[in-house]
Order: C-alpha cells, then sequence, then structure tokens
C-alpha cells in the first residue's frame, strides 16, 4: 500500500460535493423550446455526443436524399434541403445548450 507524504490535503469544495437536481423553478428559467428540445438524459456527455453523431448523420442522409431526388429529375426533393439546414442548426444549438449544464439558482 501506499502512504501518504504530504501533509497537504486537497480537498473539493464545499459546493462541489453536493449535488442536487434542479427544481422546476430553476427549469423554468430556460426558454420552453429548450425545455422541449432539451431532455434531462442529454446533460451527459457521452450521451449528448452519441445524440449529436445520430442527429449529423441524419443531416447528411437529408442531403444525400435531396442529392439523389433532385438529380433523377424530382424536383420534390429540394424540400429535403432546408430540411437538412434546420435539423442541423437545431442539433448543434440542443448539443451546445446542453453543454452548458442544468441552470443553475444562486441560493
Amino acid at each position: 500500500m501506499y502512504a501518504q507524504t504530504s501533509e497537504k490535503v486537497i480537498r473539493p469544495p464545499a459546493d462541489a460535493t453536493i449535488t442536487t437536481a434542479p427544481s422546476r423553478a430553476t427549469l423554468r428559467t430556460r426558454p420552453r423550446i429548450q425545455r422541449a428540445t432539451i431532455r434531462s438524459w442529454e446533460y451527459i456527455r457521452p450521451v449528448r455526443i452519441t445524440v449529436l453523431v445520430i442527429r449529423l448523420l441524419a443531416v447528411l442522409w437529408m442531403f444525400v436524399l435531396t442529392n439523389l431526388l433532385v438529380s433523377n429529375g424530382f424536383v420534390w426533393g429540394w424540400i429535403f434541403l432546408p430540411t437538412a439546414l434546420a435539423t442541423f442548426a437545431i442539433a448543434l444549438w440542443v448539443f451546445t445548450t446542453a453543454e452548458k449544464g442544468w441552470p443553475v439558482v444562486k441560493a
């Protein structure tokens, strides 16, 4: 076993040991669209990255589908282009907002 030779003890701040779930009042500090779009599990980093990758793959597929449909003469295929751009923008917005973490109310 290893013995501690240093007299200095590193302790986390008192606030870091207390983890509380946000209250409803705290969550209401976010706009309604954010609360509807961002789920609590998207605040977990590996899940957040996985969800972003899946959404970006869906955007890539919409671009490919647009290309295939338009190149085969289906003009209505252009509708996937704005849909892909909107999906991309929303995916990035959700990712960056969830990366900020839960809203915290200072007591």
